[in-house]
């Protein structure tokens, strides 16, 4: 077994791949810890602020269910992502839902899960919708009648192909090619959604749920007179750099349906630039939706309770890395507000473990945006 190695400094990675991904445990010291590949490409855990002490821990993956005594959940968790062997986001992703269906999160975890599933190819099938419609418009100049249905059911794909077999034979490739094109295309940028669109998608909506939490917090630190003003300003800097980043790359990802033809002509290089932005656009709202949920879950509370959110949301803070936004304004200011080291699940100014924070983290298992 390979135990904990620390470091003595507030953690700083470089690239998003050395931040690693939060992962939902629900036990309560490895809350928001972060999966990450090592130099073998094997998985590995980092705990910042374990055991009280200043830096971070990295763990084996491997090895965490014997350092720490995980709940059933957390030990399936730990499992699902160990086989799929990845750490992007989207994977991570999918082993919580996976994991979270199978009630052991309990029941409001679970329907919370199968709600977002069916939610989430609802969207797959209208961003598939919207942009097939929107690239023939550009391909052919018309229009061609298309229903959501029709992706739903053989018939219905067979009745798209033919009418994209004239488009299909310009382009020099078959009329099923072309489809399958559009739909993996469609597939890629169905956390964005397609402009028009009148639901908005995931990655959509956790952007602008980021924002609303600038505003919120900047506003509660107007009021409050207590240390953690400074770290509740410190975190609305981070969200927006991060909302403002996150927005530029949204921005990019749906930029090529404007010239359809070119990048279905060129697919190959197309579809990994598409892979690329999207992985990229995940890493960056990683971590936001638990820090979201949260806040409202205190909004309503007490100060003490506020504070306490507060201090942990800082803790567990997902900071844009250095190399990935170089060019960026304000990212300097951005780090600066990010250099205090706080202690994980404390009361904001008791140094004691924090019983109600324990709860409240533990049920954001039940809730998402």
């Amino acid at each position: 077994m390979n135990f904990p190695k620390g470091a003595g400094s507030q953690f700083q990675p470089t690239k998003f791949e050395e931040r690693g991904t939060a992962v939902a445990f629900t036990t309560p010291a490895l809350s928001q810890a972060r999966v990450r590949m090592d130099s073998r490409d094997n998985l590995e855990l980092t705990v910042s602020a374990f055991s009280g002490v200043k830096g971070n821990y990295v763990i084996r993956w491997k090895d965490v269910p014997e350092i720490f005594s995980l709940t059933m959940h957390d030990r399936a968790l730990q499992e699902a992502i160990l086989s799929r062997n990845s750490c992007l986001p989207a994977d991570i992703r999918a082993a919580t839902l996976e994991t979270a269906r199978t009630g052991l999160a309990g029941p409001e975890a679970q329907r919370a899960a199968e709600e977002t599933l069916t939610e989430e190819e609802n969207e797959v099938l209208l961003t598939r919708y919207y942009l097939f419609k929107s690239a023939l418009e550009k391909l052919s100049g018309g229009e061609m009648k298309l229903n959501v249905s029709d992706f739903t059911t053989s018939a219905g794909r067979d009745r798209i192909k033919s009418g994209l077999a004239g488009i299909a034979q310009r382009l020099g490739m078959t009329a099923n090619e072309l489809y399958e094109r559009l739909e993996r295309w469609g597939g890629y940028l169905s956390p964005l959604g397609m402009p028009g669109m009148q639901k908005q998608c995931r990655v959509r909506r956790l952007i602008g749920a980021i924002a609303q939490l600038a505003d919120s917090l900047n506003q509660w630190a107007d009021s409050d007179k207590s240390e953690a003003a400074y770290l509740a300003r410190g975190v609305a800097r981070v969200a927006l750099f991060t909302d403002d980043f996150a927005r530029d790359l949204a921005s990019a990802a749906v930029r090529p349906v404007e010239y359809a033809d070119r990048v279905l002509a060129n697919w190959d290089k197309a579809i990994s630039n598409f892979q690329r932005d999207i992985e990229r656009l995940w890493w960056t709202v990683d971590g936001w939706e638990f820090i979201i949920l949260l806040w409202k879950d205190v909004e309503d509370r007490d100060r003490d309770s506020q504070r306490a959110a507060v201090t942990e949301i800082y803790r567990v803070l997902p900071i844009i890395p250095e190399k990935e936004a170089m060019d960026r304004p304000n990212m300097k200011a951005m780090q600066d507000s990010t250099r205090m080291q706080v202690r994980a699940l404390e009361g904001w100014n008791s140094g004691v473990l924090d019983i109600e924070m324990i709860r409240r983290v533990e049920s954001m298992k039940r809730r998402r945006i």
